[in-house]
């Protein structure tokens, strides 16, 4: 709970999301008196090959699948633009109603209902941890379980659910590369070298390789690890995501409890308060 509307005011804090994701994560931050700053660390396009997506509609539609587990909105919001594009859409839809559903967390669970598909599980832990949690209570041996991603997902999840017994397989209904604006990464260089930027959330293991792979040509990795080190407060949204941090030699300062970014946000005013105190 946010008590004073004002908690990050004067502070710019950056955001890792991709172009077109951040409306809602900038808005945040200026309610709560920061200056949003836009550093895009994945850029989303649909998938060149949609035959592996009408597959598993088909399947979908046939009752062969037990679980679809969604990871994030962008896996829902691109299987149903893969399904319209494919003249599916119908038929997705009352595929999924056959199934259980699975929404890593509130927001995909949202995006979900707000396209009339149900969602039968929300894990209390919003993340991949959370969902195992929630897996690990149910005999899942033998349970073919489908989650629509992107390839450059980590393959953790699939690989511990396949160890409890499970038929997974991965859906690649759109593909995460690495921004090209070269221009927009010098700046952010620039800008977090002369201190204009006080914070950066990463919200995925993504999101932290990404930002070390797009500056490769601008900065040393040990350059880029000082800066962030010493320069601004790390924010982490999940274990995975601060574990990541932490192998690349980063510092996190801030990992929310629960992992939504309005959390994020209180926690890292939170921080703040506590270092003036």
């Amino acid at each position: 709970m946010v008590q004073d509307a004002q908690t990050l005011k004067g502070r710019t804090v950056a955001v890792t999301r991709p172009c077109g994701q951040v409306e809602e994560a900038a808005d945040l931050i200026e309610k709560r008196g920061g200056t949003p700053y836009c550093i895009p660390t994945i850029e989303i396009r649909a998938p060149k090959d949609l035959s592996p997506i009408r597959q598993f509609v088909e399947e979908l539609a046939k009752g062969q699948v037990d679980y679809v587990i969604f990871m994030s909105v962008n896996g829902v919001r691109y299987l149903l633009s893969a399904a319209e594009d494919l003249g599916m859409q119908t038929t997705v839809k009352n595929g999924l109603g056959k199934t259980t559903i699975v929404a890593v967390g509130p927001r995909t669970a949202e995006e979900l209902k707000a396209n009339q598909i149900h969602v039968s599980l929300v894990p209390t832990k919003y993340t991949s941890e959370g969902i195992l949690e929630s897996f690990r209570l149910l005999d899942v041996a033998g349970k073919r379980i489908y989650i629509p991603r992107t390839p450059a997902a980590s393959p953790a999840l699939t690989e511990k659910l396949r160890s409890m017994g499970a038929l997974v397989k991965e859906v690649y209904v759109y593909e995460s590369g690495i921004p090209a604006d070269n221009g927009l990464a010098e700046k952010f260089i620039r800008n977090l070298a002369a201190s204009k930027i006080h914070a950066i959330i990463f919200g995925s293991s993504l999101c932290v390789t990404n930002l070390f792979r797009m500056l490769a040509n601008l900065v040393p990795a040990e350059s880029l690890r000082n800066l962030l080190n010493k320069q601004v407060t790390v924010v982490a949204i999940g274990p995975v995501t601060a574990e990541t941090l932490g192998k690349l030699g980063v510092k996190v300062d801030v990992m929310p409890r629960t992992h939504l970014f309005e959390e994020a946000l209180d926690a890292l005013a939170t921080y703040w308060n506590e270092d003036k105190a």
